[in-house]
Parts: structure tokens; C-alpha cells; sequence
């Protein structure tokens, strides 16, 4: 745990099970090339916010979304692999662009059994896209989460 006056936290999109960003099935997030992160396993179909701040684009396929956070991270909130595929079937966003968010807020809905059984994993998948904003993070030793509720992720900004 970080005890800095510029630290806070991300909490788990979903219900599941965590996972290292390096465990995702795909070399664009498992590299860390997008940022820094984690990734969950989902086993509902609940999306939250993982931190306050502002809705800046909701994907066309709404499959993604960009928050601006109160302390000015970037986050990337991304369910499932190669979902943009799916043209937005299964994915009903509960929010706009350009709307304020609380930290466990509904993002969206989505079905996780509807991706798998059309052939894509359903990660989902939390990058901080302007690491350079952080001086450390934490994963949870949890590997379990509570969507909404659950700290998946501490950070220090710097």
C-alpha cells in the first residue's frame, strides 16, 4: 500500500478473477506496449469504473472506453480480445461521452458467455496509457474481485 498524498487506487470493472497485464492473449496489452495495468477474468457482465473522472470516447463497437481520472490518468477499459468484431452485439453502454463517472459507477453491460460462445476470450483488460504520469503501482495480492468494489490496482503519481 502507498501512504503518498498523490497515491490512489483502480478498482475492478467486473467480477473475476485478476490477472498481470502480461497473462492477456494478446501481445498489444501482454506487452505492455498500450501501458500499464491488469486484466480480469470476468464471470459477470457488469462493467464499472474503475476510478472518477470524465467518459472521453465510448468505441463505435462499444467494446471500449477512455476515462480521463480526476488525478489525469488515462485509462483504457476494454472488454474482451478482438471484440471490435463484434460490431457492438452484446455491449449496451449505460453512459455517454463527455458524462462525469464515480469510481464504481455502471460503465456498461455486456454478456461474457455471448463473446466466448462467438469465438473470443472476454478479458477485460485496464491500461493507465500515460504510465509516464506514474511513479509506482500495485497489483492486489486478490486474485478474486468484486466489480465496482474491489481495489484491483495501487498507484503513486509522480
Amino acid at each position: 500500500m502507498f501512504f503518498s498524498k498523490k497515491s490512489g487506487r483502480l478498482l475492478a470493472p467486473t467480477d473475476g478473477k485478476l490477472l498481470p497485464l502480461s497473462a492477456v492473449a494478446d501481445e498489444a496489452f501482454s506487452s505492455g506496449i498500450l501501458g500499464v495495468g491488469f486484466a480480469i477474468e470476468p464471470t459477470a457482465g457488469t462493467l464499472y469504473a474503475p476510478a472518477s473522472g470524465q467518459i472521453e470516447s465510448i468505441a463505435e463497437s462499444k467494446h471500449a472506453y477512455t476515462i480521463q481520472t480526476a488525478d489525469g490518468l488515462d485509462l483504457l477499459v476494454h472488454v474482451g480480445i478482438d471484440t471490435v468484431s463484434l460490431h457492438g452485439d452484446g455491449f449496451l453502454p449505460m453512459t455517454r461521452e463527455g458524462e462525469g463517472i464515480r469510481a464504481g459507477e455502471v460503465l456498461a453491460r455486456f454478456d461474457p458467455e455471448r463473446i466466448r460462445t462467438q469465438g473470443y476470450a472476454a478479458t477485460v483488460v485496464v491500461v493507465v496509457t500515460n504510465r509516464e504520469q506514474l511513479a509506482g503501482f500495485s497489483l492486489s495480492e486478490s486474485k478474486s474481485t468484486l466489480g465496482g468494489e474491489s481495489v484491483a490496482l495501487e498507484y503513486r503519481l509522480k
